[in-house]
């Protein structure tokens, strides 16, 4: 962390010549907060806030507004270094035991790379995949079934069966009138029949 003199003589090292009055100014001109402020008032800030003062002071060099500034270093964001974790020994007891093997050895495994001899770190993957698999299948299985959902699947699936009853029936319905609407004609067209032979033979 820096306060402002120790800012100061950084900047003067990579010759940023600017006083103190300067660098009070524009650090409140271009809104850079410090990050930690003691019991007595002393402001500390980081590395990000040193990287700002540096790029608002080229720009100011170059001619932009403060307005301008503000806006290109609320854009900077801070540099995450990326740190290579070691990779972590596996400990295998006995996991290529033979026969004449009676020592109780473990073998420590770095190398990762699955090859026919290593196929146990392949193993080892499937099998935690496996777990989280039904892991999350046991989750989604107990929530539909301590929920409503349950309840409202099983009742749509009720009223869907009841509808297909009802549809049925009114089909079947539909079908029962037509035939009477035939028969209704036909005995229609039959009593029309008789009735015009009747009168006929009377004449």
């Amino acid at each position: 962390m820096f306060n402002r003199e120790t800012i100061l003589k950084n900047l003067n090292n990579e010759n940023y010549y600017i006083d103190k009055h300067s660098l009070d100014l524009f650090l409140q001109d271009w809104k850079i907060d410090s990050i930690y402020e003691d019991e007595d008032g002393l402001e500390f800030y980081d590395d990000l806030s040193l990287e700002k003062v540096k790029k608002g002071i080229s720009l100011k060099a170059q001619g932009f507004s403060d307005e301008q500034i503000i806006a290109k270093l609320q854009k900077i964001e801070p540099k995450i270094e990326k740190r290579e974790e070691p990779i972590q020994p596996i400990l295998v007891k006995d996991y290529f035991s033979t026969p004449d093997d009676e020592t109780d050895e473990e073998h420590i495994v770095t190398d990762l790379t699955p090859q026919a001899s290593k196929s146990f770190t392949l193993d080892v993957t499937s099998q935690t995949l496996q777990m989280l698999a039904e892991a999350v299948a046991k989750k989604i299985s107990d929530d539909i079934t301590n929920s409503d959902m349950a309840t409202r699947l099983i009742e749509a699936g009720g009223y869907k069966r009841d509808n297909e009853i009802l549809a049925k029936q009114v089909q079947e319905l539909l079908n029962h009138n037509k035939e009477l609407t035939e028969r209704i004609e036909q005995l229609e067209c039959h009593s029309s029949k008789s009735f015009w032979g009747k009168f006929w033979s009377q004449k």
